[in-house]
């Protein structure tokens, strides 16, 4: 006997008694051909359906009626077993501790779950971890991904075999799709902003360069910095690890210069809340002594006194458009065709944290 006739190929249904001998006997492993005595209808039509492909209004009609009557229940791991499809998508996050990654996988579970796609997450903070290997081992269709640099190799051999669409973090020489903040324009509307409020000595925290987001927000603030005619001055830049800790440090290195920045531009949400912890910590008063602009933290910004500048992204909207691209690949029978990259716009929030010089 196969492992499919094992798990019921077709599906399985039970027809539960008080426990009697009798009642053991009555239980049943259904296949397709128990509807079609009940319909009349081909087995091709009855597959046709539960596969998720049209069928005639009347048939359709039928096969449910004979599904409820039956109480069948359509063998979903057999199913995935004979269609090498599983219909799910697994999303890998570096780690479960932030707003941005909490929001990605709320979006893209939003967005596949009307398309009858289910949602596996799984985060690879630790290198040891073979996060990719778990996933590909669970049968996912596709992936979605802000990724970890050590999960890059087992990433990249993942994605010759199933679809895989970026987020956050590009990465060179993988054959995957792309939706990214444009964060070249992200790093230069920062800039601009305090730039136009008569700022030049502008202090810079930022995340290293390995991280590509980190490094084109750097990019575009040290670009517009240049098309305003400001030199770019290393010692007020501070490229560190994305923690609060870590912007905290940064920031109140910053502060201890002399003379000090007259503003901070900050480019993540763990920089943002480390820097104005130490502006606050300092004694000195944001929007007054010192102009802030943040990144990614609207609610931060919204509970702050004065209300906090931020740059921010349209998290949910970048996660909705990586599961519109996983979904049509999945949905699509023929061949792959060449990656596509997405880029969204940011968006600047103004609070009172920004003063002008000239005031």
């Amino acid at each position: 006997m196969s492992l499919l006739d094992m798990l019921g190929a077709e599906g399985i249904v039970s027809r539960r008694g008080c426990g009697s001998q009798d009642d053991e006997k009555d239980e049943a492993v259904a296949t397709y051909k128990d509807i079609q005595r009940a319909t009349g209808l081909s087995l091709a039509t009855i597959s046709k359906y539960f596969n998720g492909r049209n069928v005639l209004e009347a048939n359709r009609e039928a096969i449910e009626s004979a599904a409820r009557e039956l109480d069948f229940r359509p063998n979903e791991f057999a199913r995935t077993l004979r269609s090498r499809r599983s219909r799910t998508v697994g999303v890998l996050l570096p780690a479960l501790d932030n707003d941005f990654h909490l929001t990605i996988i709320a979006g893209v579970e939003e967005e596949l779950r009307p398309r009858g796609i289910s949602v596996i997450v799984a985060a690879s903070p630790d290198p040891r971890d073979e996060t990719v290997d778990l996933l590909m081992g669970r049968m996912v269709d596709g992936i979605v991904t802000v990724t970890s640099a050590h999960d890059v190799p087992a990433l990249r051999a993942a994605a010759e075999q199933v679809p895989v669409v970026m987020v956050d973090w590009y990465i060179d020489d993988i054959r995957a799709d792309g939706v990214f903040l444009d964060n070249d324009a992200a790093g230069a509307l920062g800039a601009r902003h305090l730039l136009d409020h008569g700022h030049r000595r502008i202090g810079f925290v930022g995340g290293e360069p390995a991280i590509s987001s980190m490094r084109l927000r750097t990019q575009g603030f040290e670009r517009a910095l240049a098309c305003d005619g400001v030199a770019v001055d290393p010692t007020l830049q501070r490229l560190v690890p994305l923690t609060v800790e870590a912007g905290y440090e940064a920031a109140h290195e910053l502060l201890a210069l002399r003379p000090r920045p007259t503003a901070i531009f900050t480019a993540n949400y763990e920089l943002t809340l480390g820097t104005v912890t130490a502006v606050n910590d300092s004694g000195l008063r944001i929007g007054r002594d010192i102009s802030v602009v943040g990144f990614d933290s609207r609610e931060l910004a919204q509970a702050l006194v004065p209300k906090l500048t931020v740059i921010v992204q349209p998290t949910r909207k970048i996660a909705q458009h990586a599961a519109q691209l996983i979904a049509d690949h999945i949905e699509s029978r023929g061949e792959r065709p060449v990656p596509r990259i997405e880029y969204l716009d940011p968006q600047l929030i103004p609070g009172a944290s920004v003063t002008r010089l000239d005031e």
